[in-house]
């Protein structure tokens, strides 16, 4: 057997996945950066850790020796500043998720015989009801970003035959999930904000049901194919009520009603169109497409990976339960 690449390998989902794979029984090298989130919880599972740049071709034929599969997580995710010209932001992300994963497909190219490719729901865009087979419709720049790296990777899968399978992950929850924190913190008061009702569903994913579902793409999908992992859905106020009873916490929603923020975001908007630059307070994109998102019903249909033979482990309320406890004994919640 080779060796297993994971790249973003201390990330949230990586250090999971990374786990995950070390219990499989595989020989993992973590590819990863020197301030990565949970560098030293990978450390302490026995893995290769390699430090790697996706933009050193180098350090990626070094990361790919005696490589025969891929997990490739590595992403840009969010805004890492607070202002970009307009097409800033788009540009840094097409860079990082489209450029960098062509790059290592590049230096993975006749070498393995599985590349798995960690894309996002956000690359399909925001729908009622959707499965893999509809036109992907991306919202926000980071889901083109990923549409655009899963689009090269297709592509090549056609043209060349390379080994690809893509997974696109629902909003991912569970243990280890740091920018929970706010959440949690919100939840001390018992309140959290919600953009509309909250009566929106929105697709979730348990960390640990992802991953089995993962090992399983790995191991029985076709190449050339997506999947999307998602949960049965569940609306925003049912979620976030059962983290908050998983944290020993009830949960008082604060409504804010959407006409309300109509006004200061197409303010800020006008503003940002005049100046010709976007601004991303607290790093979060805020205008009004993002709130159409965050208040709409979002279903991505789970049919194709359950006929592969995926069952979530773990039930809603056990997953909450699970991740309220990690962020107890955190000292979080």
């Amino acid at each position: 057997m080779g060796i297993t690449l994971v790249t973003g390998a201390a990330g949230f989902i990586g250090s999971h996945l990374t786990e995950a794979l070390v219990k499989s029984g595989r020989k993992v090298r973590a590819f990863v950066q020197p301030d990565s989130w949970h560098l030293e919880f990978v450390k302490g599972l026995g893995v290769e850790v390699f430090y790697g740049d996706l933009f050193d071709k180098d350090s990626l034929a070094r990361a790919m020796e005696g490589v025969d599969e891929v997990y490739h997580l590595a992403a840009s995710v969010r805004p890492a500043d607070w202002v970009y010209s307009r097409t800033g932001l788009l540009a840094e992300m097409n860079r990082v998720n489209c450029e960098g994963t062509r790059n290592l497909a590049e230096a993975a190219r006749g070498r393995v015989k599985n590349f798995i490719y960690y894309s996002s729901i956000a690359a399909a865009g925001v729908r009622a009801r959707m499965d893999e087979t509809c036109d992907a419709l991306p919202e926000t720049e980071y889901g083109w970003s990923k549409y655009n790296g899963e689009k090269y990777l297709l592509e090549l899968h056609k043209t060349e035959g390379f080994p690809v399978k893509v997974v696109r992950p629902g909003s991912v929850f569970g243990p280890r999930h740091l920018n929970m924190a706010l959440i949690f913190k919100f939840l001390r008061f018992s309140f959290f904000p919600f953009f509309g009702p909250g009566n929106n569903t929105v697709p979730f994913t348990y960390v640990e049901n992802l991953m089995d579902a993962t090992l399983l793409v790995a191991e029985k999908a076709p190449f050339g194919e997506v999947y999307f992992v998602t949960e049965d859905p569940v609306s925003m106020r049912a979620f976030f009520g059962g983290i908050a009873a998983a944290a020993g916490r009830r949960l008082s929603g604060f409504y804010v009603p959407l006409w309300l923020l109509y006004p200061g975001f197409l303010l800020k908007e006008a503003v940002e169109g005049l100046f010709r630059f976007r601004f991303f307070p607290l790093r979060m994109d805020l205008r009004l497409d993002s709130v159409r998102v965050a208040s709409g019903d979002w279903v991505c249909s789970s049919d194709k990976i359950r006929k592969l033979g995926w069952k979530p482990r773990f039930t809603l309320n056990e997953a909450l339960e699970k991740t309220g406890r990690w962020y107890k004994e955190q000292g979080l919640a």
